[in-house]
């Protein structure tokens, strides 16, 4: 019984984890993107959102438009 219950428990942590986007932008070099990052994350940190990992107080909808003003592609990752 316990090895289901580990399974299960494992499942809903994976649910929990947050979406990851690849950004990419002519030109723009790691320090760019980093920094570009973090203004966008900025601007869609949710304090009050609860979440079990930090990563899910973003609202990654606000941080994809962001980034995408400043002129990077967004996409999923390729798998």
């Amino acid at each position: 019984m316990r090895p289901a219950l580990a399974a299960v428990l494992l499942l809903a942590l994976a649910g929990c984890a947050a979406p990851r986007y690849v950004y990419e932008r002519r030109n723009a070099t790691p320090a760019q993107l980093d920094r570009d990052l973090e203004v966008c994350r900025r601007e869609g940190f949710r304090p009050s959102r609860f979440a079990v990992w930090p990563s899910n107080r973003y609202d990654w909808d606000v941080v994809n438009r962001c980034m995408e003003r400043k002129g990077y592609q967004v996409r999923p990752p390729e798998d």
